[in-house]
């Protein structure tokens, strides 16, 4: 049986290193590994679904717009009777077949979406001032408080942001817009480069 390598990073087939990732006293951006993504769908009514999923994902589905995180799993909102889940790459399997068959026979899908997205972390003082330069979601905490998330527009494309912590982000876009994504942030990010903190 062949064994075949899942990619951790895709950043230095598209940059050079010397720009990515991004280092300096206000913002910082790199990109994340790869890890397990499950799209979860079902109808935020049935109160079967919402249980079922729930307890095999060890978390309850989270609310519109909203995040959860129990251990290595973290479950997003990601649009009416639609939800992410992410987990470490090495529990993808186990996740996906066990929701599989505790919803079989229901009005729901589990897919495993793990290569179709590439994510990057976006942190320091600026970091909310450089995301708002890519989408028009109001940064102010007020607005988009920690444990959020949202389906967007960043650079022009589709994306989910995650507010995940204090000046810290999370971003994903389709993968096949790797290249696009990794040369704008870096040309976006140069007027940071010599902020003083």
């Amino acid at each position: 049986m062949v064994k075949f390598n899942a990619r951790s990073t895709f950043s230095h087939e598209y940059v050079d290193k010397c720009v990515f990732p991004i280092q300096t006293s206000t913002l910082q951006i790199t990109e994340l590994p790869l890890s397990g993504i499950l799209r979860v769908q079902g109808r935020q009514s049935d109160a079967a679904f919402v249980s079922t999923a729930g307890e095999n994902l060890g978390v309850q589905l989270p609310a519109p717009s909203r995040t959860v995180s129990n251990g290595d799993v973290t479950v997003i909102w990601a649009g009416p009777n639609e939800y992410l889940c992410f987990c470490a790459l090495e529990n993808e399997a186990q996740y996906e077949n066990a929701l599989k068959s505790a919803l079989e026979g229901k009005f729901a899908a589990v897919t495993l979406v793990s290569d179709s997205r590439f994510g990057v972390r976006v942190s320091g003082s600026n970091a909310a001032a450089f995301i708002a330069q890519g989408c028009s979601i109001d940064m102010d905490t007020g607005s988009f408080p920690i444990g959020h998330a949202v389906t967007t527009r960043f650079a022009s494309l589709p994306a989910i942001l995650i507010h995940r912590a204090t000046r810290e982000y999370i971003l994903y876009v389709d993968i096949g817009y790797v290249e696009y994504i990794l040369k704008w942030l870096v040309a976006e990010s140069n007027e940071y480069r010599h902020v003083a903190a």
